[in-house]
């Protein structure tokens, strides 16, 4: 009888509700800010903004459970009195997670990659695109009942690979709102070295 009633106290507490797994139905909307190594050019200062999320697919769908898919998408530009560089970039796949924990969820993803630019410069224009596949791992876990974590690596076949990292946290205030913030980095694109941080507004649903 103890032991049920100091249980009923904890769940009574502010904050001591209990901490469930992460939640992969989800839609996001971010501030980006972004810094690009340019060959030939220099370090450029972009902002935009990205749009994205994930939805589990019902078991009753396929055979396997615990699949979602998901995108992301990506506009960045920079104005510049003598140089312009807008960037798009798509990310959109499958994935599968795996329950470590009842708080924590590893994943991996297959996906299919996209890169857009545009130059103009001295009244010429320039653009340019590449496709191709990624793969990444990944770990989402909520460290509290209101705080959440994501980290994941990414590969993704370019004429010259990337290797993309990103981190980000979030604090969910209601079990349907949160907000966030991130940091991205690509590294031996075959024209850009990119770092990004965000801010990131989402609903889980």
């Amino acid at each position: 009888m103890r032991k049920a009633v100091i249980a009923l106290l904890m769940l009574s507490l502010p904050g001591a509700v209990l901490a469930e797994s992460p939640n992969w139905n989800k839609v996001d909307a971010s501030y980006v800010d972004t810094d690009v190594g340019v060959d030939g050019v220099g370090d450029l200062s972009f902002d935009g903004f990205r749009v994205g999320g994930s939805a589990a697919i019902s078991p009753d769908l396929l055979v396997l459970d615990n699949l979602f898919v998901f995108a992301d998408f990506d506009s960045v530009s920079n104005d510049d009195s003598n140089f312009d560089l807008d960037i798009d970039f798509l990310s959109a796949g499958i994935g599968s997670y795996k329950h470590l924990t009842k708080t924590t969820d590893l994943y991996a993803t297959v996906s299919f990659e996209r890169v857009e630019s545009e130059t103009s410069a001295f009244g010429l224009s320039e653009s340019g695109s590449d496709k191709t596949w990624g793969v990444g791992i990944g770990l989402r876990s909520m460290l509290t009942p209101n705080v959440e974590i994501d980290t994941k690596l990414d590969y993704v076949a370019f004429d010259e690979e990337l290797i993309r990292f990103n981190l980000s946290a979030f604090y969910h205030v209601t079990k349907n709102l949160s907000f966030g913030l991130g940091y991205e980095t690509h590294r031996e694109t075959q024209d850009f070295d990119i770092d990004s941080l965000s801010a990131t507004v989402r609903y889980s649903f």
